[in-house]
């Protein structure tokens, strides 16, 4: 398929002066499509698989936005089987007010972090197998390599998994229609703000930032190979590392990286 060398141009919501308000829109709009949606429904199973390898009764689920993939995912690891996990949501920039509808949300089993999280070092009373979910793309090489390192280092399963991807033909017209998508969801998001439709149709940061962001998130994606090369170094025979790509909504796919601890 034709591809392109990965670009790691800059995302708006990952820079630290960018407007929380803005921001907040921002997640909105993509708990409403992953809520609504589900692409990650796919990756129930190699999630369950993991879990049920690893034991873990918690999910620590980084750079969670609202939280809305993880919750999207855990009906369906029940219908597989799987024991209930409970999830603790986190991020580096909280949104509090998603997470506290998520935990709402979650039937006793979700709870969040409001502190700052760093993925790279996750604090060591944070127990459990974590999960990023469309945030994997948003870290450099080295970072990457950090996170799994750090999940590795401290005895924890990981699992990546991203609905972005790197290929013209599949993300060329879907990636120019995320305006007109965003335009025509802002109706039916909850809960409903004066703020939210001027900053959609008035002056229309949002469907412009979300453009941007979701060329950018697209173009900075890891390929399977890529990963692959991540987790090379970290690859001593301690650890089960697993890769792949499963189909997800429309033609759109989901790239995953699942590992944990060898007993």
């Amino acid at each position: 398929m034709p591809r392109v060398a990965r670009l790691h141009l800059f995302e708006f919501e990952d820079q630290a002066w960018f407007p929380s308000s803005i921001r907040d829109l921002l997640t909105d709009f993509l708990s409403f499509f992953f809520r609504t949606f589900k692409p990650y429904a796919c990756v129930a199973e190699p999630l369950s698989r993991a879990l049920a390898a690893t034991g873990a009764r918690q999910i620590v689920d980084l750079c969670s936005g609202a939280g809305q993939p993880i919750l999207s995912v855990l009906p369906l690891l029940e219908e597989r089987g799987a024991v209930p996990v409970a999830v603790v949501l986190t991020d580096k920039f909280p949104n509090l007010s998603a997470f506290d509808a998520a935990v709402d949300a979650g039937g006793g089993l979700v709870t969040c972090a409001s502190e700052s999280v760093d993925a790279t070092d996750v604090p060591a009373e944070l127990t459990g197998f974590r999960t990023l979910f469309t945030s994997f793309h948003h870290f450099r090489p080295a970072e990457a390599r950090e996170i799994l390192a750090d999940a590795k280092g401290k005895g924890e399963g990981i699992g990546v998994f991203e609905f972005t991807e790197r290929t013209w033909w599949l993300w060329t017209l879907p990636v120019l229609l995320i305006p007109t998508f965003v335009w025509l969801c802002t109706p039916f998001i909850r809960p409903f703000t004066w703020r939210r439709l001027f900053w959609t149709y008035v002056l229309p940061a949002v469907p412009l930032l979300a453009f941007w962001d979701g060329a950018v998130s697209n173009l900075r994606t890891y390929s399977p190979r890529e990963l692959g090369a991540l987790v090379a170094p970290l690859d001593d025979g301690t650890y089960n590392w697993q890769i792949g790509r499963l189909p997800s909504i429309g033609l759109s796919r989901v790239t995953y990286l699942v590992g944990w601890p060898l007993s």
